[in-house]
């Protein structure tokens, strides 16, 4: 059974208070993220009304899934309704790029409706993803390039889509930079200084500066290490592409400075 199978199996793993876990709670039929709490939300009585950090990898990649999903259906929404073809190439979205079971994308379809459906702002969604997976700076990223893979993968990126997406990583917490690193790395344009800013850099990057930023995302963006601290192994394909692309860039900017 995937990560969303759990789900529906009542085994959350955790408590997901917070606007997602109203989504997961309207999805599966159960009464979670309620409670006698002051947010409108839901949340810990006495702590946050998003919940805590989340520590585990397999709730890491539970909370990291169900963002998505949720944040996904926001940004199809973003011009005021989604249609058919954007619920379809979400689904082949699934099925093709992260190899997603039938009886998970029956789940995910279910999760996404109640986001879409939702009143709750995807800014708010935003922050609840940086109250739990926030620590992990790199995930964000990873869930912003999916988020644009997904926008990206009917018809193009839309204007309105791109201004909710970048509203979304500042609500997450990230950075101008960090944000062009996403676009980068799956939304690519002809910009000359694309390999330079999948790696978190500029052209005025020292070459020690190069190699350094190349040695930490080699290590923190190996499909084992993302797979178990939280994306699950729905993803790998995913991160395979990742450490290609930042394999790619590397390479590039090497040949390009002759080292």
């Amino acid at each position: 059974m995937g990560l969303l199978g759990t789900l529906v199996g009542g085994s959350l793993g955790f408590m997901m208070f917070g606007p997602l876990g109203a989504i997961v709670g309207g999805a599966i039929g159960a009464n979670i993220g309620e409670g006698p709490v002051r947010s409108p939300y839901g949340g810990r009585p006495g702590g946050s009304p998003y919940g805590d950090p989340v520590r585990d990898p397999r709730q890491a990649q539970q909370a990291f899934l169900v963002a998505m999903i949720s944040l996904a259906a926001k940004v199809a929404k973003a011009d005021g309704r989604v249609t058919e073809p954007e619920v379809r190439s979400f689904d082949a979205f699934l099925r093709d790029r992260l190899g997603m079971s039938t009886e998970d994308r029956r789940v995910a379809a279910r999760l996404f409706n109640e986001a879409r459906d939702s009143n709750v702002p995807a800014e708010e969604f935003a922050r609840q993803v940086r109250a739990l997976i926030g620590h992990e700076p790199d995930r964000l990223v990873d869930l912003m390039s999916l988020l644009m893979s997904v926008a990206a993968a009917d018809a193009g990126l839309h204007p309105t889509e791109e201004r909710l997406l970048r509203s979304i990583a500042r609500e997450m917490g990230m950075t101008a930079r960090d944000y062009e690193t996403a676009a980068a790395m799956f939304a690519p344009r002809q910009d000359p200084d694309a390999h330079y800013k999948v790696l978190g850099l500029t052209r005025e990057a020292t070459n020690e500066e190069v190699k350094k930023a190349y040695r930490r995302l080699a290590r923190e963006h190996h499909p084992d290490v993302v797979v178990n601290r939280g994306m699950g192994e729905d993803f790998r394909k995913f991160a395979d592409e990742k450490m290609r692309a930042i394999n790619a860039a590397y390479d590039a900017i090497k040949e390009a400075r002759g080292l």
